[in-house]
């Protein structure tokens, strides 16, 4: 079993619009998926609770419950688990972060969330696991996006 966390040291760069939206492509691609909302806000859960499809799962789980959840995960046969984390710099984010192969890190082109951005990077360095950003809400009117050339480099 797999496991991604979505995780940023700020709130709204879109942790768990990617969490949800990753969970619902991998389950599209035959992945068994679950979504455990580790977010004390539960959008995630918020977000299952107002579909009408019943999967991807969404479990509630605090970083305390992580383990126990991540285990249920496994038991039920779940290939992929896609963490949401809560937005801040407690001991939970590096909890989550050694718990998963893999950490994103969603980042959106404000001053604010690049000013959370070396917390992430130090979290995801003391966990000792792979990492990578993603570009969150990016304006794609912006001067650098050409869309006549396809590019982003606007040259």
């Amino acid at each position: 079993m797999n496991v991604i966390a979505f995780l940023s040291q700020k709130g709204g760069s879109g942790k768990t619009t990617l969490s949800v939206h990753t969970a619902v492509a991998a389950e599209a691609t035959g992945e068994r998926v679950c979504v455990i909302d580790a977010d004390p806000q539960e959008s995630a859960t918020a977000w299952a609770s107002a579909r009408e499809a019943q999967t991807p799962i969404v479990a509630t789980a605090q970083a305390a419950e992580l383990d126990a959840a991540l285990r249920a995960a496994e038991a039920e046969g779940m290939s992929l688990v896609a963490v949401d984390s809560p937005p801040h710099a407690a001991p939970a984010a590096g909890q989550i972060a050694k718990r998963s192969e893999l950490v994103l890190i969603p980042v959106r082109p404000s001053a604010f969330d690049l000013a959370a951005v070396p917390a992430a990077v130090e979290i995801v360095k003391a966990a000792k696991v792979q990492g990578a950003f993603i570009l969150s809400a990016c304006p794609f009117r912006a001067p650098e996006i050409d869309r006549d050339r396809g590019d982003a480099r606007g040259a």
